[in-house]
């Protein structure tokens, strides 16, 4: 384990409280949802006056950037590396179905356990212990964790620590859509029916034992609320900082664009989904326009396969989103399947794109069709909304106006800051 840390302390006496977060990555460069989210709980934590300490754990696709060329060094009082997960594709065929019979049959015996679908990489190097170990080095008075590592909850507390579960998905909801849209089998459905058997019983069993749930929205917060009724739940969006994630000069091409993780089965599917069947209606009314595609861990196949298309341009991993944004007048967000609330419709509205998007990925969130963004399903219908915003720049100029307008009362970091002080533990610690 690899320390970085600051020579400040709190001021003697200061009844602050000294959080650990917990991630399962390097939170930098921050360009995908879910670093996004790490960095905006980070500053969040920070800006609430916690002494706040850093535990990152790293992936085999992604090297770690140094600590002192990040924000971390402002932002974190000190910072470790707990180790790099345990790569999935390492996994033997044993194991994986070894792990299915285990979450199959605790999930329907309702047996809590120490491994759990979305955990794996991270519980057979011990992340528990090296957890917990850091929480007694720091004197942690709360453990922020990720949802999936729920179950680290329990030995936390019998430890004496707070544990602050971070709903960045909600895992019953997440593994249910997972199960209804991609099980295309009988093997297929059975794997996917103990995830979820699994991750429900996760919930319930180990968010009761939080001292508080940070969820996504409000429609999150009422599920997280039935499984942990007597857990304090508060909305944390995922929120930008509105002084750095402003809106972006006006582009005259016609380009659309997406960014994703495409490791993510959904990102990829929308890539492809936008490549394939939505452009070549937009190019019957808008011939110029190009398609962009900002994002790592595209596989070569479908690279390959992407590449293809004349209008598609492959932008790969970029170190700042705004390579993308800048670049293009429309954002395209086919993604059908969603886990909490998605920082890509968050950062379009923040840096002033209009926005096309289909029903999942909305449902919920505060926002009006026709409005703040375009909502559409079928390709036909999602490639004519594209082409009516690329044709009108006058339209395109008021989508991108009041979706920057929804963001600031909705996303902004600073009405995220302003909830957390009126209703977290965190605020109330010491008082």
């Amino acid at each position: 384990m690899t320390a970085t840390e600051k020579d400040s302390r709190p001021e003697f006496g200061r009844k602050s409280p000294r959080v650990l977060t917990v991630l399962p990555d390097f939170p930098f460069p921050a360009t995908t949802g879910l670093h996004l989210r790490m960095v905006s709980n980070l500053e969040l934590v920070h800006r609430l006056g916690c002494y706040s300490a850093l535990l990152y754990f790293s992936t085999e696709s992604r090297e770690p950037a140094s600590v002192e060329s990040t924000p971390l060094t402002q932002i974190c009082d000190e910072v470790r590396h707990g180790g790099r997960r345990f790569p999935h594709a390492n996994f033997s065929t044993a194991s994986l179905i070894h792990h299915k019979v285990d979450f199959l049959l605790r999930g329907a015996l309702g047996i809590p356990g120490q491994r759990y679908p979305f955990s794996t990489s991270y519980d057979c190097i011990g992340a528990a212990q090296v957890i917990l170990t850091e929480a007694r080095r720091v004197q942690a008075d709360f453990v922020v964790l990720p949802s999936f590592m729920l179950h680290y909850a329990a030995l936390l507390r019998r430890h004496g620590f707070r544990v602050i579960a971070d709903a960045i998905d909600v895992l019953t909801e997440l593994t249910s859509r997972f199960l209804s849209t991609y099980a295309k089998g009988a093997i297929s459905r059975l794997g996917l029916y103990a995830n979820h058997l699994a991750c429900r019983h996760q919930e319930r069993f180990f968010l009761p034992q939080c001292a508080e749930v940070w969820a996504t929205s409000p429609s999150e917060e009422e599920a997280l609320a039935r499984i942990a009724p007597g857990v304090n739940v508060v909305v944390v969006a995922n929120t930008l900082d509105e002084y750095i994630f402003r809106p972006a000069a006006a582009v005259t091409d016609e380009n659309v664009g997406f960014i994703g993780t495409y490791s993510s089965r959904p990102n990829l599917e929308a890539a492809v989904f936008l490549a394939e069947r939505v452009f070549p209606i937009v190019l019957r009314t808008n011939p110029a326009a190009r398609l962009k595609l900002a994002g790592a861990n595209l596989p070569a196949a479908d690279a390959a396969k992407l590449r293809s298309f004349s209008y598609v341009d492959l932008l790969g991993a970029v170190a700042d989103s705004n390579e993308l944004y800048s670049q293009c007048r429309v954002i395209a967000l086919p993604v059908f399947v969603r886990g909490g609330v998605p920082l890509k419709i968050i950062e379009a509205f923040a840096r002033e794109k209009a926005v096309v998007a289909c029903p999942e990925l909305i449902e919920g969130l505060p926002v009006r069709d026709g409005h703040d963004l375009l909502v559409r399903e079928k390709p036909e219908d999602f490639g004519q909304a594209i082409s009516s915003l690329l044709s009108d720049e006058a339209f395109c100029q008021f989508m991108g106006k009041n979706g920057r307008q929804t963001f600031m009362r909705n996303w902004s970091r600073s009405h995220a800051e302003e909830t957390l002080r009126k209703s977290s533990v965190l605020a109330a610690f010491g008082a």
